[in-house]
């Protein structure tokens, strides 16, 4: 499976799957930011020694961040002013994680509003982890400060190196099982990769394709056994892909037919719009515009999977299939606008 690291607006999520016949499945989110009573928000960046370099400013990241010589002083500035301005109360909790003896200590740098986060010093935290151990700022979020909120959305800054995998993934399958349940509320996890370790490699050449360069070629790396992606990177999309179909864990179904899935992923370089991470926050049955219909690269209208098209409405969350060799669909909306999103060359 791959997530395009580039999408056109009005799409949050653009996922491409490779089918066994040569044809392509899409899966993909329409961009907005739920509008939610009782939402409670956290931030939370990695503490580790790997971190260094970035808190020194060694590689780039988008524009939507601005730039300074500390990399990671603008991503955070940017995200925490605006969970600030979506949480309920007003203010997003804030922590380095993965800090001190074997990365498993959390350094709490407290509850911000919106001037203050944009304000906030992020300098390397004081006791740098020699470990990564993600379970320990998770559970701050989901069990020490927010255990019985009603809907909650927690991000982790890292460059991907992760310690505890295991343990997240068997942690994450107890939440969603409880989330199913009703035990517990609406719950979203949000990896943010940042840095340079995000990377195709060919196992035969060596040769190393980034981000940019990647993109518009997914389908054809992800068939190619030769070309895979970097640990840091795969890390991030098995935490992502767990409870989807083919995924580590069987789906969990909600008390409304929905799945639960709690992990998403993005990385820093290649966002363009942070209400990216609102991207898999969205229902099949929540209806963004009256009609649509949607073309492959040849003009052919596309068979929604489960409905019959989308004339009768556009969901939120839209998944179907392209034949083989297609390189892009386009969305045609009512009001004439069509937007051609491409897929590969």
């Amino acid at each position: 499976m791959g997530q395009l690291s580039v999408v056109k607006e009005p799409y949050g999520e653009v996922n491409v799957f490779a089918e066994s016949d040569g044809s392509i499945r899409v899966k993909a989110t329409i961009l907005m930011r739920p509008e939610v009573e009782g939402a409670q928000t956290g931030l939370a960046i990695d503490g580790s020694k790997s971190m260094a370099g970035l808190f020194g400013g060694q590689v780039a990241v988008s524009a939507l961040f601005g730039s300074n010589n500390n990399l990671v002083q603008p991503v955070a500035r940017t995200i925490a002013e605006y969970l600030a301005n979506f949480d309920s109360d007003g203010e997003t909790s804030v922590i380095y994680w993965a800090c001190g003896n074997f990365g498993q200590e959390i350094e709490i740098l407290g509850d911000m509003d919106s001037q203050t986060a944009v304000k906030a010093n992020f300098s390397t935290p004081s006791n740098m982890g020699s470990g990564t151990k993600l379970m320990p700022a998770i559970k701050y979020f989901t069990e020490d400060r927010f255990r019985d909120c009603p809907w909650g959305i927690y991000l982790f800054v890292t460059d991907g190196l992760i310690e505890d995998v295991a343990e997240v993934k068997a942690y994450t399958d107890q939440l969603c099982k409880e989330v199913a349940a009703g035990s517990r509320g609406f719950t979203k996890l949000v990896l943010i990769g940042l840095g340079s370790d995000f990377y195709y490699k060919n196992s035969a050449t060596g040769e190393k394709l980034g981000i940019d360069q990647a993109e518009g070629k997914l389908v054809d790396l992800d068939g190619d056994p030769n070309w895979k992606k970097s640990e840091a990177w795969e890390v991030l999309e098995e935490l992502d892909d767990l409870h989807d179909e083919g995924g580590e864990f069987p789906p969990v179904i909600g008390q409304d037919g929905e799945s639960i899935d709690i992990w998403d992923y993005k990385l820093a370089a290649s966002m363009n719009s942070l209400e990216e991470i609102f991207a898999e926050v969205v229902s099949r049955n929540m209806t963004v515009a009256p009609t649509a219909e949607i073309v492959d690269s040849n003009g052919v209208a596309v068979k929604p999977i489960g409905r019959d098209s989308y004339m009768d409405g556009l969901p939120a969350l839209l998944d179907f299939y392209l034949p083989a060799g297609s390189t892009s669909f386009t969305l045609k909306l009512p009001n004439g606008n069509e937007v051609v999103q491409p897929i590969g060359e």
